[in-house]
Order: C-alpha cells, then structure tokens, then sequence
C-alpha cells in the first residue's frame, strides 16, 4: 500500500512522464519549408548552434532568400524567423492570421500576453502599433530570449518586459487581465501537453478581461491527431471558437473569445476595416480576414477526447496508435 510520501512521488513522476510526449508538431509555412530540407544547405550561413535545457537550437540565415531562422538540428522545425531586408515585418502567414483577433475586440487593448518568443517578431510587431500597451511575453527557455535580441533586434522596454518561465505557472501567477492572449509555445516540435488541456484554458479564460480574445496557433488535423481534441477542449471553455486556416501551411488559428456574443463577419470585417484605417498596418487586415475567412462548424469524430490533466499517458498511446480495423489501416 502505497504511502502518502510515495503517491506524491509518483504523481511527480507521472507529470514529469506526461510533459515529456510530443503531443503537436507545428507546420513549416510551404513558403519557407523548402530552407528546412537537408538539401538546400548550400546556400546557408549559420550563425549560432547551442543545446539549451530544452532544445538545441540553430540560427542560419538563407542567403538566396535573404531570411534568417531559428531551427531544431535536422532543419525541419522552425521556432521564428525574419526577412534580412523586412526585418519589422512578419514572415510567417500563420502570425500576419494571428493578428486577426485585433478585430475581434472591439476597442484599443491595453495589455496583451505572448505565450512562447520565439525570434519576438510578434511581440515587436504588436508593440510597434500599440506603443501605448503593456506587452508581457513568456518564454520558459533562455537561449531563445538571448537569440531573439542577439539575432533578431528584440528589445525590451518600459511598456515590453519578457518572463523566463513556464506559460501556464506565469497564467497561474498572474493577478493581471490582459485583453489579448496569444498563444504560440512550442518546444521544437511539439506543445506541451500542460500547454493544452481544459484546466489550463480555464486559467487563460481567468486573466482575459470581459471582452478579451485569445489567438492560438494549431497545427491541422492532417499532422496533429489531436486536431479534433483540442477543438473540443476549447470549446468546453469558451462560448464560441473560430478557426482561420492558413493556405500555404499547416496552421490554424484558434480565435476564441471570453465573451459570448457571436460575431457575424460583417462585424469582423468592419473593425478590420476601423483598424486598418486607424494604424495603417504593413499588411492588409481587411483582406486577410476576407481572403481566409473562418469556420465554426466542427465535425468531429464521436471518441474525440477532452484534453485534461488527467489523461494519462497510456491514453495518449492508445489514441495514436489504436488499429482501425476498418480499411486495415493503422493510425500513425
């Protein structure tokens, strides 16, 4: 029989198990996927290589393409980049889509949270069009802090402060109400599974103000199995959900918003064109949310599973890779 002293200990041990599954592999945008492959080296100068507590870390520019990256060491992940000629626009189509939670609140924020820096180019965008706002951004590795601001022109200021800690301790800690959440924290090649689960969404949901808008960044059911199950966990915790996807990757964006009018996208279309016509923005808002559109329709598959701290690993195992005796087919 099991001791109180020795169920503390293997209850550690079980988080410490559960934190360690890759659970979501964020996609290459197609458009600089191609810099990612072993073969196309040639034209790479790199910069930087460290094996931090977390990850190892590349930094490389493309010198065709005249960009810079943050990689994992085979080149098929990246964490951040920026054009060397652009370098205060954003690369990534998957962060230009974040941006289209600004239209979903409905006057100016004031205080904004990152979760995951990466190169900081979303933070840096943010901070250059709201000045004004408090910016916090988290980030629980301090090599990417050091890269974003020896390779990346990071900066922080009095109104943009970074936070070397674990996403959800700091949301855990946090006494603030932030009016927007982004939430983009991956370890190389996957989300932490903390990072995921209803509980932890419930935390996120607590610092949003009233009208708050939370932006997350999800790969697509074609490489995440758990595409379906992250729909239904944040659906269990926010009144409505609209995905944005991108059309040159794998990424969706998750806008879920704390309060529970539904927005019709004549609203959103409106206050991207107030927006646009307020801040001038280096790309297009109006266009972007009319040329992606969303979609709040989910079919899901009925044993989809609720994320939730207590999903044991062996059920993580067994929902990747049960047989489908139909077809024959074993799911990878």
């Amino acid at each position: 029989m099991l001791t109180n002293r020795g169920r503390r200990a293997l209850k550690g041990a079980f988080f410490a198990l559960l934190l360690a599954i890759p659970l979501l592999a964020p996609a290459l945008p197609t458009s600089e996927a191609h810099a990612a492959r072993k073969g196309d080296r040639a034209e790479e100068r790199v910069l930087y290589t460290k094996n931090s507590l977390y990850q190892y870390l590349v930094v490389a520019d493309d010198l065709q393409k005249q960009e810079r990256y943050i990689y994992n060491s085979k080149r098929d992940y990246m964490q951040g980049g920026t054009s060397l000629k652009h370098p205060d626009a954003l690369l990534f189509e998957y962060t230009r889509l974040s941006f289209i939670a600004l239209a979903f609140l409905d006057r100016t924020p004031k205080k904004v949270l990152f979760v995951g820096l990466g190169a900081g180019s979303m933070p840096r965008w943010f901070h250059r069009y709201y000045p004004k706002a408090k910016v916090d951004a988290v980030e629980i590795d301090p090599e990417i802090f050091k890269i974003a601001k020896k390779y990346f022109s990071f900066r922080e200021d009095e109104r943009m402060k970074v936070h070397i800690m674990d996403g959800r301790r700091f949301i855990k800690r946090s006494r603030e109400k932030y009016d927007m959440v982004f939430l983009d924290a991956y370890q190389t090649d996957y989300i932490p599974f903390h990072l995921t689960t209803v509980e932890f969404l419930k935390e996120v949901r607590r610092i949003l103000a009233d009208d708050g808008v939370v932006a997350s960044n999800i790969v697509s059911e074609r490489r995440n199995k758990y595409f379906y199950a992250m729909i239904k966990t944040y659906v269990e915790v926010f009144p409505h959900l609209y995905i944005y996807k991108a059309l040159h990757s794998e990424n969706n964006i998750f806008i879920a918003p704390a309060y529970g009018k539904k927005k019709k996208p004549e609203d959103i279309r409106a206050r991207a064109r107030q927006l646009e016509g307020e801040k001038s923005f280096d790309f297009d808002l109006p266009s972007l949310n009319d040329y992606y559109g969303y979609y709040t329709f989910f079919k899901m598959p009925p044993d989809t599973p609720l994320l939730t701290d207590d999903f044991a690993p062996v059920n993580l195992y067994r929902y990747m890779g049960v047989e489908e005796n139909k077809g024959g087919r074993k799911a990878r």
